[in-house]
């Protein structure tokens, strides 16, 4: 949000429209910040209230119900586009495609799988936004059923920017969930120009034991 603010500050006389656009994305994804804190807290506080509940029939058990409903839905590869507007800034586009085995595939993704090829995607483009001079940042997500396996890649052409290395807890992050999920990432500098990160998950999110595991039990 502070790319885009200061975006937006830099072409506030000269290109109004362009600023305009840059401050709705803020708006648009502080909100959707907001909305991710309270599901986060939400989570937490259902987990301790479960923790501290004595029976089934109790208050703070209907409060653990009624503070899980209330939580906005999770988002999936359906919000794609929306994410891929917001990412954009007036020195950087952004671009989505969503490549399918079969129409429909990428819906009949479970719910979590989707959910961690986002959170990829979101992070990824982040990283752009924050420590890339890149000018363009492409997202791609392929869905192949019939290998069962979810593809999430995002490339940019652009450079390290000075001053602007991170924590290495976003590429972390990443890591985290495709391991949890039984797959794999790729992360570095492309052969041309620009940086690379490719993410792989099982379709049906299920973590799988190495074949020599497999072979051994």
């Amino acid at each position: 949000m502070g790319v885009q603010a200061a975006a937006a500050r830099r072409v506030l006389r000269s290109q109004p429209e362009v600023a305009a656009e840059a401050l709705s994305a803020v708006e648009t994804s502080s909100r959707d910040a907001v909305g991710q804190m309270r599901d986060l807290l939400g989570t937490l506080r259902a987990g301790e209230e479960a923790a501290d509940a004595g029976s089934p029939g109790d208050a703070s058990t209907h409060a653990v119900a009624g503070s899980a409903s209330q939580r906005s839905p999770a988002p999936s590869l359906a919000d794609l586009s929306t994410l891929v507007t917001q990412a954009a800034t007036p020195t950087c586009t952004v671009e989505h495609t969503v490549v399918e085995s079969s129409p429909g595939a990428a819906q009949r993704v479970p719910q979590p799988v989707q959910l961690s090829a986002y959170r990829v995607v979101q992070e990824a483009l982040a990283n752009v936004r924050r420590h890339s001079t890149a000018r363009r940042a492409t997202a791609t997500v392929r869905v192949d059923e019939a290998a069962g396996t979810l593809e999430v890649e995002v490339v940019d052409d652009g450079r390290p920017r000075t001053g602007t290395s991170g924590t290495g807890l976003g590429h972390l992050g990443m890591r985290e969930r495709a391991q949890h999920l039984g797959g794999g990432v790729e992360v570095g500098p492309r052969a041309e120009t620009g940086y690379r990160v490719r993410v792989w998950l099982p379709i049906d999110g299920v973590h799988r034991a190495p074949a020599r595991q497999e072979a051994a039990r």
